[in-house]
């Protein structure tokens, strides 16, 4: 997402420092399973306004050190501290883009611990199956049909990354919401097309996924044109909405206006969805 829509944090490692702060504040501790509050943060430290802004995203002139306080405060773990430093780093770039690719390590880092650690999982995908659901054989399809390959610069691209990433989600059992395009299911799947789709089946048939379709007769909706996912979690955590485009891809604060628009555009499509089994008869 660009920097000039005014519904975004002021730039992509602002958005995810913020996200990463709000979390260490308020991630489950014992005989705290709410986390701080942020009149519980010491003054010394850090007043509630630098707090406000540091976790809006909008604290450019940050200094490390203070950053580097709260985690120490926080308890925060070294390899969570590590990555935070990079992203403090990236924030007060000048150029911030070229300092980020190397902050966001494998593209993500941040969005995939949070995905693992939320309690409800949403996602759109318009032309392709959502990547929490890929088998072995669709992602084959994805590289046979690649000509420009991500796989060597970036990590999330890899089947052992995304066929681990689903069977963490499947042992969890997590209840996620999958809506696909029906785009995504009429495409050539190649060879292995009755492979892809006895491989989605299974998916459809676990008690946890809820998985949809959007049918063409829908028509143009809201949604259209966007990846998306949203994570959901207990206790009151702010939730996450991530979101790919043309345009390019970046976490959104689910509170914005912007946020709103999304989430509110995924219910809709929810709306006029149809259950997966019906459509895969």
């Amino acid at each position: 997402m660009t920097d000039g829509d005014d519904d975004f944090a002021s730039s992509p490692p602002l958005t995810e420092l913020a996200q990463q702060m709000i979390y260490e504040r308020t991630r489950p501790r014992p005989r705290k399973p709410t986390g701080f509050k942020k009149s519980e943060i010491p003054g010394s430290i850090a007043s509630t306004r630098t707090l406000d802004r540091i976790e809006s995203g909008t604290y450019r002139g940050m200094g490390l050190g203070k950053i580097l306080e709260l985690l120490d405060f926080y308890d925060t773990e070294h390899q969570q501290v590590d990555q935070i430093k990079r992203l403090v780093r990236a924030a007060k770039a000048d150029d911030w883009c070229s300092v980020y690719s190397d902050a966001v390590d494998d593209k993500g880092w941040f969005y995939q611990q949070r995905e693992d650690a939320a309690s409800d999982l949403f996602f759109h995908s318009g032309f392709a199956l959502p990547s929490l659901i890929h088998g072995e054989a669709y992602y084959e399809r994805i590289v046979s049909t690649t000509e420009v390959h991500m796989a060597e610069v970036d990590g999330s691209q890899n089947p052992g990354f995304r066929l681990e990433r689903r069977r963490r989600w499947i042992a969890s059992e997590r209840p996620a919401q999958l809506l696909i395009h029906q785009a995504a299911l009429t495409i050539d799947l190649g060879p292995k097309a009755d492979e892809i789709h006895a491989d989605l089946r299974k998916m459809v048939t676990l008690p946890f996924a809820d998985v949809r379709v959007i049918p063409f007769n829908v028509g143009r909706y809201d949604l259209m044109g966007y990846d998306m996912s949203l994570l959901e979690f207990d206790g009151g955590g702010e939730s996450i909405v991530q979101v790919e485009s043309s345009r390019g891809s970046g976490l959104i604060k689910a509170d914005s206006a912007r946020g709103k628009f999304f989430i509110d555009a995924y219910k809709r499509a929810s709306a006029k969805s149809i259950p997966a089994e019906e459509f895969l008869r």
